[in-house]
């Protein structure tokens, strides 16, 4: 009978410990899951910082294969996706202009993404596609130029610069220079300008998530704007080409209409640029 009551005693003691361990573990697990939870989430946002970069090596290969080097429009869609990437990392490898050491800057992007910490990397995953680093990268610099070229306000616009010397009535006018000037004008605002603007409605879309619908409207009427000023000073160049036969009556409300146009552009540019206080 005692043999059984030790038995017995000794049974619940071995459970007892048993219990005891296993409560332990589960303490222990529990402690270590945030840590675990942690790493695991570091892990991911560094691979999907890495994919974006290996994005990025795809492109430049797929730009580069025919000639050996990048086109003028193919470059600055791929620096704007790389500045994009490296704002979000904080990096200070920035292109500005192709300087022909891209595979270089690749590789240090990639060393730098390579070294993030966990806090790092996920804060940089976070960051990635902000307003602002789209704007600065992808978007703000070329509104500026198109902007620059629709002020009209200024003396050096194409329409102001030929219209200072303008007679019609006079018999001294100068009809074969102004119509010279106006071709010029009309070929120097359908290049690069609308080049320009079709890059950044482009790259609007490409990156419509990153800003709210109120910003993303604003940016997109301040295109719609500045777009048709400079359709409207294309108009207005060609009244001034000798063979046009276009009523020179209208060129004042043309100017006017060219005008309120490029302002309105210019006040929503002026408006997302103050909310976020970005210099450009």
């Amino acid at each position: 009978m005692k043999k059984v009551r030790r038995i017995g005693l000794g049974l619940v003691a071995s459970l007892l410990s048993i219990s005891l361990v296993a409560c332990g573990s589960t303490k222990e697990e529990q402690k270590q899951g945030p840590a675990k939870q942690e790493q695991k989430q570091m892990g991911k946002e560094q691979k999907k910082l890495e994919q974006k970069l290996f994005k990025l090596e795809s492109e430049y290969e797929e730009y580069t294969k025919e000639k050996g080097y990048m086109e003028s429009d193919d470059y600055l869609v791929f620096e704007a996706a790389f500045n994009i990437l490296a704002k979000s990392i904080e990096s200070k490898t920035i292109l500005q202009g192709d300087d022909g050491e891209l595979d270089k800057h690749l590789k240090d992007l990639k060393t730098e993404i390579d070294h993030l910490s966990n806090n790092q990397a996920i804060k940089a995953q976070k960051r990635y596609g902000s307003a602002v680093d789209v704007y600065e990268a992808a978007i703000g610099t070329h509104m500026h130029i198109v902007l620059t070229k629709a002020d009209i306000t200024q003396h050096f616009n194409a329409v102001n610069t030929i219209e200072l010397d303008k007679d019609f009535n006079a018999d001294s006018y100068d009809y074969e220079k102004i119509d010279a000037d106006a071709t010029e004008a009309i070929k120097s605002i359908q290049g690069m300008p609308m080049k320009r603007i079709k890059l950044i409605k482009e790259e609007l879309e490409k990156y419509k998530a990153s800003f709210s619908t109120e910003e993303y409207n604003q940016l997109n009427s301040a295109v719609t704007s500045v777009t048709s000023s400079l359709n409207k000073q294309v108009e207005m160049l060609e009244v001034l080409q000798k063979e046009s036969g276009k009523d020179k009556s209208t060129l004042e409300e043309n100017t006017k209409a060219a005008e309120t146009q490029f302002l309105d552009a210019k006040e929503k540019v002026s408006a997302f640029e103050s909310k976020y206080d970005i210099q450009m």
